[in-house]
């Protein structure tokens, strides 16, 4: 039986055997079968497969990029070990490489680009030596306590695009040899993490339901050169009626959103300018699956040069990820990618994460970009969550909440909390939309719940650790900190309305600069003129300058030109408010 699906491939070969064998055989087959035992029981013990031996080689693979590079770096380490109690005759001395890729099972042996590029990588490491793929690093970065050498892109043999390689510096003599952190090559990554909000803060700032992530720690914005990217609308060709109850084409959707959002190579068109065009246009994610050529004429509309749509399909037990990256510019197709596995929960993972990769390389590699910034990488499984269930509740919860639902979005947000307790940026929107209706218990208990993962933040420049700090410098009365963070993300994000509504928010209730918050936000609310939390503030700031009537009019207008907004309860209250009324 035949199966595909992406495995982490690792090649040993112990080195100098071939000439071991030609001066003493008897030797150097004793010196094989201890060679063998040992590298048997550590791929065993870190979970591996032995899919054959070669010979002295070993071809292996693992479910994990940490259980393969572990699991190579204790080889080396055990055989550094043995060969320091041994003559130098019998030392023995293996390379490594390590892949990750789609590959084809078949009957006991496996095939496909895949292996082919680690093998090439294994016969371009040395002795002791342990060299990885740009896929590996980008995964391992952040998450494993070795060090990484670049050695650049290499022309493999047989393999018809050059690889970026890196090596694993598992021995600490050689430390000095990385001199700094490797260039993140081809792709970069940040690691995510989600913002969380203190009790006691005066008002609650809204996070992100894009979980926009930037591009560098910069204090200006890079620079316009750079192509713009649009992600537009996922489709669901699974036929489950359970992912279309979900939402599975939304969630796929937002979290290649996410993963562009680290890639400092592109522009990424805000998902708001997206949702504002498709508004204008009259078409929606399910007119645009049925039509393809709608979602090019999205992208066109919202300025975009690149442009990536694909679906989700599933056959038999196989998920199977398919998209395009297209130039509108140029008027051609710049890659087709796929990408398949068996399990479910690795669609909020590997199958997100293989995909973006594939991506990221062809836009590196066509725009002739040779580096990128320094980041760290968390897959998009800890970016938020292995559960669609608790990711869905999360994303509809969020979007009636912004409509002035807030207890439904609250108790929807909740639901996926009980699913997933370790979801952060679920914690942090309950705290914030509680806060939004002024339930300031919920929203401390919540709120207190995010702080756990306060040191994620630390040294971060992502846009919720941004917005995370900036809370933290309010609540500690740091109000340089406070400023400082929140004008950042509009300077990195002018084309995004959360950096203006989080710095007018500033303006208005801590430095109560009440003219200069209200510009801020009049900028937020022209990018979205029907965001009812802008114009609830404009309206509070408008009455300490000039006054309660003034307010009533901004509401009333709201109203008036949003009439099935779902907010106009809470816009109806607050009419009362500024009357005397409540």
């Amino acid at each position: 039986m035949e199966a595909r699906k992406l495995s982490v491939i690792m090649f040993t070969d112990m080195v100098g055997y071939s000439k071991k064998v030609q001066e003493n055989e008897d030797h150097a087959l004793a010196l094989l079968n201890e060679h063998n035992n040992i590298l048997e029981e550590k791929i065993q013990s870190y979970k591996g497969n032995i899919i054959k031996t070669i010979g002295d080689a070993f071809l292996a693979d693992f479910d994990s990029v940490f259980n393969a590079v572990n699991c190579a770096v204790d080889i080396q380490q055990k055989l550094s070990e043995r060969d320091r109690l041994v003559d130098p005759y019998d030392r023995v001395s293996v390379r490594i490489g390590i892949h990750v890729g789609d590959v084809i099972y078949r009957g006991q042996d496996v095939f496909g680009d895949g292996v082919n590029i680690a093998s090439r990588i294994e016969s371009v490491a040395g002795p002791g030596e342990i060299f990885i793929s740009h896929d590996i690093y980008s995964i391992a970065l952040g998450k494993l306590s070795y060090h990484f050498k670049d050695h650049g892109v290499r022309e493999l043999k047989n393999i018809s695009r050059p690889i970026h390689l890196y090596e694993v510096v598992w021995d600490p003599t050689r430390i000095k040899e990385v001199s700094r952190e490797p260039r993140a090559g081809t792709v970069a990554r940040k690691k995510y993490v989600t913002a969380a909000l203190w009790s006691g803060v005066m008002i609650c700032i809204a996070a992100s339901a894009w979980f926009i992530l930037i591009p560098s720690v910069q204090k200006k914005p890079e620079s316009p050169r750079r192509p713009t990217l649009a992600v537009i609308a996922f489709a669901d060709d699974t036929g489950d009626e359970r992912f279309q109850k979900v939402q599975i084409g939304k969630i796929i959707n937002d979290a290649m959103v996410q993963k562009f959002y680290e890639f400092p190579a592109v522009q990424l068109v805000s998902p708001l300018r997206i949702a504002r065009v498709m508004k204008e246009l009259q078409v929606d994610d399910h007119s645009i699956a049925e039509k393809k050529e709608l979602a090019e004429k999205v992208a066109k509309h919202a300025d975009s040069r690149l442009m990536i749509t694909g679906s989700l399909k599933k056959l038999g037990d196989t998920f199977i990820l398919a998209a395009d990256l297209n130039d509108l510019d140029e008027e051609k197709l710049l890659g087709s990618f796929v990408v398949q596995e068996v399990k479910e929960e690795s669609i909020l993972g590997r199958l997100i994460d293989s995909l973006c990769m594939k991506f990221q390389m062809k836009i590196s590699e066509e725009f002739a970009l040779k580096d990128t910034s320094k980041f760290k990488f968390l897959s998009i499984n800890e970016l938020t969550t292995t559960s669609l269930e608790a990711y869905s509740y999360l994303v509809r919860g969020w979007e009636m909440s912004m409509n002035g639902l807030f207890h439904p979005g609250i108790d929807e947000m909740v639901k996926a909390v009980e699913i997933d307790t370790n979801f952060a940026l679920a914690y942090s929107l309950i705290s914030c939309n509680a806060s939004f209706n002024k339930e300031d218990s919920l929203s401390a208990v919540y709120g207190q719940k995010a702080f756990r993962f306060k040191d994620k933040f630390r040294g971060r420049t992502s846009k919720e650790a941004l917005i995370f700090q900036g809370n933290l410098g309010w609540f500690e009365n740091n109000v340089e900190e406070c400023e400082r963070n929140y004008r950042l993300i509009t300077e990195l994000y002018p084309d995004d309305r959360e950096g203006y509504y989080y710095y007018g928010s500033y303006l208005a209730y801590l430095k109560k600069d009440y003219k200069k918050a209200l510009e801020v936000y009049e900028k937020a609310r022209s990018l979205t003129p029907d965001y009812f939390p802008v114009i609830r503030d404009i309206a509070y700031i408008t009455k300490e300058l000039r006054g309660a009537d003034e307010a009533v009019k901004i509401i009333q207008e709201f109203i008036r030109t949003h009439p099935n907004d779902q907010s106009l309860d809470y816009a109806r209250k607050m009419i009362a408010q500024f009357r005397g009324v409540l």
